[in-house]
């Protein structure tokens, strides 16, 4: 299993965050993370905004992003829960899948 608490945000490559996870981890392994997510995506500038981003908030993917990322990592029965606002169009959410 593969538990983390806000810190896939902070790589600037999540693709390979997801493909080691999915790389790591006995077929029907777990992994379970809480994490910022935006309810839409980035422009440029915003993801290039220093400030935000070591605040965790340019970093995060979008719940499209965080879904296709890990199913692109060979992920199944990805889900995604929100749980609560963080700020506009940022939430905190509990992201699952299994390998």
């Amino acid at each position: 299993m593969i538990i983390s608490n806000c810190v896939i945000n902070l790589p600037p490559d999540k693709t390979r965050v997801f493909h080691e996870s999915h790389r790591v981890l006995v077929p029907g392994g777990r992994f379970a993370v809480t994490d910022i997510v935006t309810m839409r995506p980035f422009t440029t500038d915003e993801k290039a905004d220093v400030a935000e981003w070591t605040g965790c908030i340019s970093g995060a993917f979008s719940r499209e992003e965080f879904v296709n990322g890990l199913r692109d990592a060979g992920f199944k029965d990805v889900e995604v829960q929100i749980t609560h606002e963080v700020g506009p169009d940022i939430v905190s959410a509990i992201v699952r899948a299994t390998a």
